[in-house]
């Protein structure tokens, strides 16, 4: 099934939900200084005044005035000034510019990525961490926002369903950090040694993920030393793009079968590109009879949740109900989300991006740790620690942090958000990406040759695939086709005709209306006897931005249909 069903479901907005959107915007969204008065700063007030015409990136520099030069200078200019500059004597216009200029995503244009305007609460709370700066690798540096810390992450434990006293987790910078210290904990726990002998020492091993996940897979793997082409295994796809269980327990007894240690299963629940949603109880099951029967240590598993963690929010939700009146299109995909979202207290470790669909600003990633116990298979020798009390070492994540540092701002600027916009008003903002979302779907399934990939997954990622309606009528047996692996010439020359074509609508089209992205691997071709497969490119829209409105997916989709009828 690759075309989308719920589009045929009820799409509307209610007069009730879109109420509540409105006022969800106007306290968190407006940057407005009369609700949020540190947006009153004379700086700030210039950036914002200029980033609120929603100017294309590709035309900043011009629009901006004094735009040329400025930028002239910032490229050419090395010097740092000898003398100190009083901020009486105003705001650095440098300063300004630069954050006027940057990519712009409070833009309901912006849809390219799993990325979306901060909150006006969240950068508030981070500007208060930013102000106070407190280290939390260490007591003594944090203060209070190390007890600040804790109750941020028992609040996530509880919604998740993790016992709150045996939890435990960390703020770090970035999901890419969070997704390292899953991989740590597998080989902490499955091979000790490795903490002082390396990865190469003692049993043999190979750590799996899925072929569908992130491309921190490789870069962390490759940091921590790991052989990737012989020391890994990529599981197979589903046509959902979620891991193939078949495949993995395949995998997993072979490894077993020879005594090869499995340290760490990388799940995701929500990948970047078509919100594939991996099952974790399942992974569960089948680690707690394989490793009975073959008597090895457990894999540790670890589930990138990045991008789809805040579904979370849903758990509690009465769908019966529905309090929040979503649409019936969206319900039905939603409810299925949320009951593999329901298996995510089963998974060891999870990553959680609140500078994604949390709406918090860079950097601002926690790693939630289902048992405390896997922090301790981390921790180095006290004595390397000569130069902070020894009484208060244990008081923190110290010994057992990869970071030297970490900011307390990504932290606050979370428990802002949630503390400010609640659970409901999460759900409502949620909701409404995957309204639109949905609304995206019905809207390009009426383009000309539109196909929609993975659309069952109803998360807020549309990848899609445009072919000519000159040449193709038939576009789901024509992606059959491509999926079709093959070497033949005529298989290639159609695979690039049907890129070829695409690209050019993308082109055409060009980044107006809505900034979609092009991507190299919207979608995958069957697997061949040997296993082998390859991407297919296209295009997708990530439907995360709270100001993202109808009218603006309605001028893209005739953007489309005029690129389509005068190709």
């Amino acid at each position: 099934m690759h075309t989308l069903s719920p589009h045929r479901l009820d799409n509307t907005v209610s007069d009730r939900f879109q109420e509540n959107l409105d006022e969800l915007r106007r306290l968190f969204f407006s940057r407005d200084k009369a609700v949020w008065p540190v947006f009153g700063d004379p700086g700030i007030e210039q950036v914002l005044n200029f980033r609120k015409k929603h100017v294309p990136s590709h035309r900043v520099v011009d629009e901006y005035p004094g735009g040329a030069a400025l930028h002239q200078q910032m490229m050419l200019n090395s010097k740092l000034n000898q003398a100190w500059r009083s901020p009486e004597d105003g705001i650095d216009p440098l300063l300004v510019f630069a954050a006027a200029t940057s990519k712009n995503w409070e833009d309901p244009a912006s849809v390219e990525n799993v990325i979306c305007a901060p909150s006006d609460a969240a950068i508030y709370g981070a500007f208060m961490g930013t102000v106070a700066n407190p280290n939390l690798v260490y007591s003594e540096y944090a203060g209070m926002a190390e007890d600040f810390e804790r109750m941020v992450i028992r609040k996530i434990a509880r919604l998740v369903g993790y016992n709150e006293e045996s939890a435990t987790g960390l703020f770090t910078q970035g999901g890419t950090f969070c997704n390292l210290y899953g991989y740590l904990f597998g080989l902490r726990k499955s091979l000790p040694d490795s903490l002082h002998l390396g990865l190469e020492y003692g049993q043999d091993y190979r750590i799996m993920y899925s072929q569908g996940g992130h491309y921190s897979n490789t870069t962390n793997l490759s940091v921590l030393g790991v052989n990737i082409d012989k020391k890994t295994i990529k599981i197979k796809l589903t046509d959902d793009n979620d891991m193939d269980m078949l495949d993995l327990e395949q995998q997993l007894t072979a490894c077993f079968r020879l005594g090869c240690v499995v340290p760490t299963i990388m799940l995701t629940m929500g990948t970047t590109d078509t919100f594939g949603v991996d099952k974790v109880k399942p992974v569960s099951d089948l680690l707690d009879s394989l490793c009975k029967q073959f008597r090895m240590v457990r894999p540790h598993i670890h589930v990138d949740a990045a991008v789809g963690w805040p579904l979370i929010f849903f758990l509690g939700y009465d769908f019966d109900q529905n309090p929040l009146e979503i649409n019936e299109a969206t319900l039905t995909g939603l409810k299925r989300n949320v009951a593999r979202f329901q298996e995510l207290k089963y998974a060891d470790s999870f990553t959680v991006d609140f500078q994604k669909w949390g709406f918090v600003p860079y950097t601002s990633s926690l790693v939630m740790v289902k048992d405390k116990s896997s922090m301790q298979a981390l921790e180095h020798d006290p004595e390397n620690f000569s130069y902070f009390e020894n009484d208060v070492q244990g008081q923190t994540h110290l010994q057992s942090t990869v970071e030297c540092s970490r900011g307390a701002a990504g932290m606050f600027g979370a428990y802002s958000a949630l503390q400010y916009m609640g659970v409901e008003g999460y759900q409502m903002l949620i909701a409404h990406g995957l309204q639109n979302a949905n609304y995206f779907r019905e809207k390009l399934s009426e383009v000309p040759g539109a196909l929609i990939v993975a659309g069952q997954n109803q998360g807020p990622s549309v990848g899609f695939r445009l072919y000519d309606p000159k040449k193709v009528s038939d576009v789901e047996a024509e992606y059959e086709m491509e999926k079709k692996l093959s070497d033949s010439p005529e298989y290639r020359q159609r695979l690039r005709e049907n890129t070829a074509y695409h690209r050019h609508i993308f082109k055409a089209r060009g980044k107006k209306h809505l900034y979609t992205n092009w991507i190299e691997f919207v979608s995958h071709t069957n697997y061949d006897e040997y296993g082998n497969w390859e991407p297919i490119p296209g295009e997708k829209a990530v439907f995360m931005n709270p100001l993202t409105s109808r009218e603006n997916i309605d001028a893209y989709i005739a953007g489309v249909h005029g690129a389509v009828d005068a190709y």
